[in-house]
């Protein structure tokens, strides 16, 4: 999501008084946390990145998939629940808490001016095998590709190498609209995160790929989600962690650099203070926007703003670092380019829901609204490049999708601009703070 001339270091965002944005602004008027101006801007400029119209139409397609339900063949799902000695399920909220966190860098896949995904290593297997997923918070499944994958890249995983190995003949198969697709079937295996170990843990061992799942830096997925969207039927890694009390919090949060940048992370049980300035506040999840059930990351927001004017429209807001651009409902969506001066439906010249604005237009702050706070969008990340080669005209990062009942999805492009806490403590809170510092090379 590259763009305009205004790439910022975040760190000076301790500079706007962020201590505990929420708490310490209780007026009436919404707290508006805007990016940094004049001296604390660090110029990067996007007129070599021509908008990669064909890897921005695959993304949208993957998002509107994983969103509208993928099409999947579970059979006879394998429900796979860590337990007690005795045989009974933990609570996720009653564990014995052992003072255990880990630490696990992530790369960003940069490419054309583009933070495209963010992904890290993961050992699978014993004696331990290494490969790379795609940490993803909107899916609750964790799949790796084997070496008898076919169409697979990467590291692939060996089971035949592995003594903890638990194979099955359940199927395992996802099918996005783009024709991506992953298939294998459902199996069990020691899986370990930056020091961090789950035992007897429930995957799809992938056989055959094809798409864009073939052609990614990372290997695999690890999703950070629920245990109701999990199209194995197993549950999801991190909460198997969690049952098994080796985490000093029920918590994990992410930080995300740009353009190639060294420092991406994602702290498991715990935060990295080094990361972020100011308190952490808090937000709810909001299990209404799926009918009672949380599948999501989401929190209840009352939407996007151009230059503190009008709401585009509430949403609920689905926090999702495996997607790269904004998606909000195609209502909101007109509304709010309708207050960018020049701004113009770019379905006929890009692909529906995409929009495009003059290259030259000096950017007023993009800001979501999360309770009484508005967020900010740094406009170098909204801004993705040129229409094509030579063009006065720039498309937007915002695109107008219809997905679900009111939902947006909110990706990296938001994403990098907040450091971002996950917390399954009483499966009730999410959290968000100012990133306190990253380098623009």
């Amino acid at each position: 999501m590259l763009a305009l001339t205004l790439a910022v270091q975040l760190a000076v965002l301790s500079t706007l008084g962020l201590a505990s944005p929420v708490q310490k602004r209780r007026g009436s008027g919404a707290a508006i946390l805007t990016m940094p101006a004049k001296a604390s801007m660090v110029t990067r400029s996007n007129s070599g990145n021509v908008f990669n119209k064909e890897r921005a139409l695959a993304e949208k397609l993957y998002v509107v998939s994983k969103y509208t339900r993928k099409t999947t063949n579970q059979g006879s799902v394998v429900k796979i629940q860590a337990k007690r000695s005795g045989g009974e399920h933990f609570d996720i909220n009653t564990l014995r808490r052992r003072d255990t966190s880990g630490k696990e860098p992530l790369k960003d896949d940069y490419d054309q001016g583009l933070d495209q995904l963010y992904y890290g290593p993961l050992s699978i297997g014993t004696p331990a095998q290494s490969t790379t997923v795609d940490f993803d918070t909107g899916s609750s499944d964790l799949w790796v590709p084997t070496t008898a994958c076919t169409g697979c890249f990467g590291n692939n995983y060996d089971t035949t190498a592995s003594t903890t190995y638990q194979g099955s003949s359940t199927p395992f198969s996802i099918t996005y609209a783009d024709n991506s697709s992953a298939n294998g079937t459902v199996a069990t295996e020691t899986v370990t995160v930056a020091g961090l170990t789950a035992t007897g843990q429930g995957f799809g061992a992938v056989t055959a790929e094809s798409g864009n799942f073939g052609g990614g830096p990372n290997a695999g997925l690890l999703g950070l989600g629920f245990p109701a969207n999990a199209e194995t039927g197993a549950t999801p890694w991190f909460i198997s962690l969690a049952n098994s009390g080796a985490l000093a919090s029920q918590i994990f949060s992410v930080y995300q650099a740009r353009a190639g940048a060294s420092g991406s992370e994602l702290c498991l049980g715990c935060t990295d203070s080094a990361k972020y300035t100011g308190d952490i506040a808090y937000y709810p999840l909001d299990s209404s926007a799926t009918d009672g059930t949380q599948l999501y990351w989401n929190t209840p927001s009352d939407g996007f703003y151009y230059n503190g004017g009008s709401s585009t429209g509430a949403f609920s807001a689905v926090i999702d670092t495996g997607t790269t651009l904004i998606y909000i409902p195609t209502d909101a969506a007109s509304a709010f380019y309708a207050e960018i001066d020049g701004a113009e439906d770019a379905s006929d010249t890009v692909g529906e829901g995409f929009y495009s604005y003059p290259c030259n237009a000096k950017l007023s702050a993009i800001t979501m609204k999360l309770g009484s706070t508005q967020y900010a969008v740094n406009p170098s990340d909204f801004n993705l490049g040129p229409v094509s080669e030579g063009s006065s005209s720039c498309v937007a990062g915002i695109v107008g999708e219809d997905i679900g009942e009111g939902l947006a999805i909110i990706g990296d492009e938001w994403i990098k601009n907040w450091y971002t806490v996950f917390d399954y403590e009483g499966l009730s809170y999410v959290k968000d703070a100012a990133i306190r510092e990253f380098k623009v090379e």
